[in-house]
């Protein structure tokens, strides 16, 4: 499933997947919440991915 948020909307998404994207030259604004009575991250990255962590990691010391 998709959903196409316009300005001024907000959006429930309970369960999966909460990947956010905006075309270039616009902003976009994300923000996450965890509710409930166990608020547990329970997330890892993609080990394909891992590049980009290694390089964001770099720039931090730099």
């Amino acid at each position: 499933e998709t959903l196409a948020v316009q300005n001024g909307q907000a959006v429930l998404v309970p369960r999966g997947y909460h990947p956010v994207g905006a075309p270039a030259g616009y902003d976009v604004y994300y923000l996450n919440v965890m509710a409930g009575p166990s608020r547990v991250w329970k997330f890892h990255n993609d080990p394909a991915h891992e590049w980009i962590m290694k390089r964001l990691a770099g720039k931090r010391e730099e």
